[in-house]
């Protein structure tokens, strides 16, 4: 059994209170002093040489041996606390001294050696598994039929994934990566679930439970606000209207779910596809669908936790700019369908 992030902080804390019999204060201030809290102040870049085949506590000591972090030992506590420093590659990098231990983790493990030939993957927001494969079978040298399976399999979790949920669908961030040669289907998934992982940890979740949601409920909205819009103003808006549909057991009627139930990128739907049996057709079915439907950007997550205030309901496309006209009634609603049906896009 793995211990998550906070059960391993736990344990270094009772090493520290149980065998050292030091105060809570006195670890707090030695945990400081030693980098594994507290802040980063970066400063000179200097050369850093990963030999190959070395461990957390020969990188640690080269670390501290050229200012970028207080302590050896500091770096062995970041990396029993945080993950992935089997990942590090050996090479050279230009380090900033003045790092925290956590800090330097995450910056080796985000950057790849100098010299070393690369490519740059961009993987967008509101992206399906299936298309996050499809970039790397196009751009890389990896195999995205592997990394599908691989994703899909429940052998590669998230922390924000349910026991029951094998897919890691919605918890992948999309952005700009490097990909090395050494990189491997699994290496380049873990990267993008760490990812997602470190920006949703940097956010409130406070307000899922006023809405009576898990966080993995969070994800699933944020998914379906980010197939609605592309606009940051348009993102609240969308969430008060699921919010606000979820609380009158209203479906959703949310036309991205039947195209991802159908499971191809659509540009119109047929009588027949919106009459799909499956569980994501939220025109057929309410509630919120069994797992997210794609990619969520961090603004689509904040807007999640963040929805606007007030009784809307409805919204339809307004403009041949893919602005939308939001309404609290039905009558209003078929009116503002009305006029953009007449436009000519």
């Amino acid at each position: 059994m793995s211990l998550t992030k906070r059960g391993r902080l736990i344990v270094v804390l009772g090493v520290f209170l149980a065998l050292l019999g030091t105060p809570v204060l006195a670890a707090n201030l030695y945990l400081r002093s030693i980098g594994v809290w507290g802040s980063s102040e970066p400063g000179d870049v200097v050369q850093v040489v990963v030999p190959e085949g070395v461990g957390v506590s020969e990188i640690g000591a080269i670390l501290e041996e050229e200012g970028v972090i207080k302590s050896e030992f500091g770096f062995r506590i970041a990396t029993f606390l945080g993950e992935g420093a089997e990942n590090i590659q050996a090479g050279e990098y230009q380090m900033p001294r003045g790092l925290t231990a956590g800090d330097a983790l995450d910056w080796l493990l985000g950057n790849s050696p100098e010299g070393e030939q690369f490519v740059n993957v961009t993987f967008r927001e509101g992206l399906w598994l299936e298309d996050f494969a499809a970039v790397l079978d196009r751009d890389t040298h990896l195999s995205g039929e592997e990394f599908l399976e691989l994703a899909t399999s429940g052998e590669a979790r998230s922390k924000y994934q349910p026991r029951k949920i094998e897919t890691l669908e919605g918890l992948l961030f999309p952005a700009t990566y490097q990909v090395v040669e050494k990189d491997t289907e699994r290496t380049i998934l873990e990267r993008l679930v760490a990812e997602f992982e470190k920006q949703a940890d940097g956010l409130n979740f406070g307000p899922a439970k006023q809405l009576n949601l898990t966080r993995y409920d969070v994800v699933i909205v944020a998914s379906m606000i980010e197939a609605e819009t592309f606009l940051d103003s348009e993102r609240p808006k969308v969430a008060q209207v699921i919010y606000n549909r979820l609380r009158q057991g209203i479906a959703l009627g949310i036309d991205a779910t039947v195209i991802y139930a159908l499971g191809e990128h659509k540009q119109s739907l047929t009588r027949s596809d919106l009459e799909i049996d499956s569980p994501y057709n939220t025109r057929r079915f309410p509630g919120l669908p069994p797992t997210p439907i794609g990619a969520p950007s961090l603004a689509s997550l904040k807007a999640a936790l963040n929805p606007a205030s007030g009784d809307l309901l409805y919204y339809v496309l307004a403009d041949c700019e893919g602005n939308h006209a939001f309404s609290s009634t039905y009558e209003q609603f078929l009116e503002d369908k009305a006029n953009y049906q007449g436009l000519e896009c």
